[in-house]
């Protein structure tokens, strides 16, 4: 295990670049709420940098870090260390960051900021989301450490607290999981798209056409059944919204300058949204549109 100190947070993002991350170890399984194994292996291959927009509960979260691991130090009777090097095994392109360490439990402290919505949903009193209990199996795997405990505080005042020991088995999937991982970006072999859930990303990555450039490819079948696919959604999109309007019109019609509607099981805010005057220059996109000569929309 290697154990380095980033000179900042750039160097701290190229470091996870080259490993499987513990946040990353959720995709290899298709866990990952955010992000697709395609997606993932389409970032390792090309060497991207990637980082997360915070949003305001992970910043406050991050600022409240500090302040949450002290309170469970001095509840618990810990002697904690925060860290904020990087580890990685080098031979299996494995890495993590981590927490905090609990000096006199020997073990990792991992810390998350939760709704209490989100916790009533996604958590169980003695169980986090999957995603979660994988990361924390990633970061035993690295740190070579044999317990750790989640702490979530949930709705900004409740403390849930989850102890967890190395699982054998679920670390073996891991460094299989990653090893294969490492073997498809060598023999530049990708995994199939969810083209539902990897749509987004796949068409960022054709952002650019060459001007003047035509089609000479011998698919031609192919770019035709989807042609007619992508049409046909179209007109359905259209007389999707169609409904939606219609029903929004007898709505108006009975609720007329409400601006909120209340019942047992539905709302509906219909409030004002004030003038505005928006000043912007918007960056540059493929116009991608499709047409049909008359008679011939028959797959």
């Amino acid at each position: 295990m290697t154990q380095i100190t980033p000179d900042n947070k750039e160097h701290w993002l190229q470091l996870r670049s080259a490993d499987i991350t513990s946040t990353d170890c959720s995709c290899l399984f298709g866990l990952s709420k955010y992000k697709t194994l395609f997606e993932l292996w389409h970032e390792k291959k090309d060497k991207v940098v990637y980082s997360i927009e915070e949003n305001e509960r992970m910043k406050w979260g991050t600022r409240l870090e500090p302040v949450i691991a002290q309170g469970l130090a001095d509840d618990n009777g810990w002697d904690i260390k925060p860290q904020k090097d990087y580890y990685r095994i080098d031979d299996l392109k494995a890495g993590s960051s981590f927490d905090y360490f609990i000096i006199n439990q020997n073990a990792l402290l991992e810390i998350k900021n939760v709704d209490g919505l989100i916790y009533k949903r996604e958590w169980s009193d003695d169980e986090a989301p999957a995603h979660i209990e994988l990361q924390v199996q990633h970061q035993l795997l690295v740190s070579g450490l044999e317990k750790a405990y989640i702490c979530a505080l949930v709705g900004g005042n409740e403390v849930k607290l989850i102890e967890r020991s190395r699982d054998k088995k679920i670390i073996d999937s891991i460094i299989k999981k990653i090893t294969l991982f490492w073997k498809s970006i060598d023999e530049n072999n990708p995994p199939k798209p969810d083209y539902e859930r990897d749509a987004e990303f796949i068409i960022s990555q054709y952002s650019f056409a060459e001007p003047g450039k035509i089609y000479a490819g011998s698919d031609l079948d192919s770019v035709r059944k989807y042609v007619l696919k992508y049409k046909r959604a179209g007109d359905l999109e259209k007389k999707i919204k169609a409904v939606k309007d219609k029903m929004k019109a007898h709505i108006l019609e009975i609720i007329q300058e409400s601006e909120k509607v209340k019942a047992d099981d539905f709302s509906i805010s219909a409030g004002i949204v004030g003038e505005k005057t928006v000043s912007y220059t918007t960056k540059p996109y493929r116009d991608f549109r499709v047409f049909l000569k008359k008679g011939k929309n028959d797959e």
